[in-house]
């Protein structure tokens, strides 16, 4: 009997298959190194050094790139330790400062409550109860002065009693480091004089002249003084009546804390 002649397989031998793979493999492994080779080396440093400034401290500025093979990245790692030694550091800086301003704060805390008691005290001893008066606020202690004590109807020169109250009131403003504003008041009846036109002008004269003696006459520091006029502006009475007028003209010396 005649032998049955075997059909040749369809298509490529199995062996061409893996063949194949593994050229495409190479191809693409040949191609990743190509890319490698021309890859932009500026832009590729810049973007070390972005994700290094997040993630991690590098040497100096070096580039990432290494030129001996050994390494693509150097790195200096930080010591715990360190770091932790260099925040508790820190957190004691600002509790010393924080200790400090405290201090500070409370030192001059003091020296405002001691103002302002000798200043009631001289105030009881001059008998001027009705005429000046004290009274704290949180950012500054006022001291409030009848213009009746100081000066004379449309004027401006301070009387012999308000030159005698201002410089019992000196000593204790002398040992005061903080800011010092005298501001002048009027009530609002119209002025106009030869030399004042408005309340603005003999408001603005008044306080102008006690911080004038305060400095010239007494010798205070005249760093510490700012005089400023309000006129019938800033009343603290009724305008309406004699007696809130009354009110409404005085100097106000206002101590900053």
């Amino acid at each position: 009997m005649a032998r049955r002649k075997e059909q040749a397989s369809e298509g490529a031998p199995e062996w061409m298959t893996t063949y194949s793979d593994l050229v495409t493999l190479l191809l693409t492994f040949f191609i990743l190194l190509f890319s490698f080779s021309t890859i932009n080396k500026q832009k590729f440093d810049e973007v070390a050094r972005s994700l290094s400034a997040t993630f991690m401290k590098f040497d100096g500025g070096n580039s990432i790139l290494s030129g001996s093979g050994n390494s693509i990245i150097t790195v200096n790692f930080v010591n715990p330790s360190d770091e932790q030694k260099a925040q508790q550091k820190e957190k004691y800086i600002e509790s010393a400062e924080e200790m400090v301003i405290d201090a500070q704060q409370q030192i001059n805390d003091k020296k405002m409550d001691a103002a302002k008691e000798e200043i009631r005290q001289m105030i009881e001893a001059e008998g001027l109860d009705d005429k000046v008066q004290v009274v704290e606020e949180k950012d500054f202690i006022l001291v409030r002065l009848d213009s009746e004590v100081f000066f004379e109807s449309g004027s401006a020169e301070i009387n012999p009693e308000g030159l005698e109250v201002l410089r019992s009131i000196s000593e204790t403003l002398r040992a005061i480091e903080n800011a010092i504003l005298i501001s002048g008041h009027t009530d609002n009846v119209p002025i106009s004089t030869g030399i004042y036109k408005s309340n603005w002008e003999l408001s603005t004269a008044r306080a102008t002249n006690v911080v004038r003696y305060f400095v010239e006459e007494l010798g205070l520091d005249p760093t510490k003084f700012t005089a400023t006029g309000n006129g019938e502006f800033q009343p603290v009475g009724d305008n309406n009546t004699p007696e809130g007028r009354q009110r409404n003209r005085r100097i106000e010396i206002k101590i900053m804390k």
